[in-house]
């Protein structure tokens, strides 16, 4: 799926004294960027720093691999993405580590235990919000902390931390969600339980190293490490 986003920003003024990006050669403004992240990053963590960036921007949603692909391909000039893969002439530098915790319906009765193993039966026993079929982040938060793989079903997929969260406020079921995203979206109706127990994923930005001097890279990529917002 791509979005287009053309942004008021550039070098010239019009007669009201606001930013536009002229048209290049190839069809492209200049002073231009092109994004490839998740759309719940995005939407969270750049949306917000648009006006500073001074850029045109065209922007790409997808999976990590989807997004790889198209950073191959040229189609774009950065990724913010969580799957570092060792790839010829694409470089990779860390922007930080998320943290992700488990929560659930603010009237859900949570067992209150120390036990690991009590926890972990209970954990299992309910009903899982998953961002894939294949459990992503579920499955390395079950073997981090209860050394085992989990044995459960979800019985929801839906891959859209905004949308796992609106299903969690109305008590279908648990999932583990990033903090950043809490810190912006969390209501009243979900809370995070077993506080103690998380699982960190790493974020990278990618890009290609026949790039890596461009400036609107840099510039994006020091616009996003600011935590300023």
């Amino acid at each position: 799926m791509l979005l287009l986003f053309v942004f008021s920003r550039g070098t010239q003024y019009d007669r009201y004294g606001e930013f536009f990006c002229l048209p290049a050669a190839a069809g492209y403004p200049e002073n231009m960027i092109r994004i490839g992240s998740a759309h719940e990053f995005y939407l969270e963590e750049v949306i917000p720093r648009l006006p500073k960036l001074g850029l045109c921007t065209i922007n790409h949603f997808g999976t990590a691999d989807q997004l790889l692909e198209l950073l191959k391909e040229d189609k774009v000039d950065i990724l913010i993405t969580s799957k570092k893969v060792v790839t010829p002439g694409i470089e990779y530098v860390k922007l930080y580590d998320e943290q992700f915790v488990v929560v659930a319906p603010a009237r859900l009765e949570v067992l209150e235990t120390d036990s690991l193993k009590r926890r972990e039966q209970w954990l299992a026993a309910q009903n899982w919000i998953s961002y894939g079929l294949e459990l992503p982040i579920i499955r390395r938060f079950w073997r981090e902390h209860f050394k085992k793989r989990p044995l459960i079903k979800p019985v929801h997929v839906i891959p859209n931390l905004h949308i796992i969260l609106k299903a969690i406020e109305i008590g279908e079921g648990l999932s583990m969600m990033p903090t950043y995203l809490l810190e912006k979206s969390m209501s009243e109706r979900t809370k995070v339980i077993y506080g103690d127990l998380s699982v960190k994923n790493e974020i990278f930005f990618a890009y290609k190293m026949k790039h890596k001097h461009l400036p609107e890279i840099h510039e994006l990529m020091k616009l996003i490490r600011k935590n300023d917002l």
